[in-house]
């Protein structure tokens, strides 16, 4: 089935006032938002907590939902938003860089194709990127999305979201490479 297909059938079921329909997002975009949130996040538990709030919001909005052009996208951006206000109602300090070691480990097994060091590594690297770039790298690489699903997700052209990863990864390369010379 094509996104559009599937889309088309939510919408029906959402119109229609149909449970089946969360379940045919959560499976259709349930992964994928789920490695979203952990990478914006940086936590399980909060990932899972902030996908738990997405869903309620989902469920209260699906009249609306059901007359979106761009579901994928809407949905994506519900995610963005509970995210942020994840952060607004946190209390501000840093926290330990150890507890964002999972970024990279979103598939079963991954760990073991990447040692503990690469892990710190990399994930004190994707710290230093702003919010956007973190956001199209995660989709690009975590959640082994196309530019066009990128750019329908959150919104902006197929342009915006290729520079965006462009730059967000010259930025790692930098920060990697600089570290590696430290050592």
């Amino acid at each position: 089935m094509t996104s559009d297909s599937i889309e088309k059938e939510i919408k029906e079921l959402l119109r229609d006032d149909n449970p089946k329909a969360l379940e045919i997002i959560y499976d259709y975009l349930g992964r994928k938002l789920y490695g979203y949130l952990l990478t914006i996040l940086c936590s399980e538990e909060k990932a899972e907590d902030v996908m738990q709030n997405v869903f309620v919001k989902i469920a209260e909005k699906r009249n609306r939902i059901a007359d979106v052009n761009n579901i994928t996208g809407y949905i994506f951006k519900v995610a963005r938003n509970e995210a942020m206000d994840y952060f607004r109602r946190q209390p501000k300090h840093h926290e330990d860089i150890s507890k964002y070691e999972n970024i990279l480990c979103l598939e079963e097994g991954h760990k073991n194709k990447v040692d503990e060091e690469e892990i710190r590594e990399i994930s004190k690297a994707l710290e230093i990127l702003p919010q956007k770039q973190r956001e199209v790298i995660s989709m690009k690489i975590f959640q082994d999305m196309t530019f066009e699903e990128v750019s329908r997700a959150l919104k902006i052209s197929q342009n915006t979201a290729a520079s965006r990863y462009r730059y967000g990864i010259e930025k790692l390369r930098n920060k990697l490479r600089r570290f590696k010379s430290e050592v």
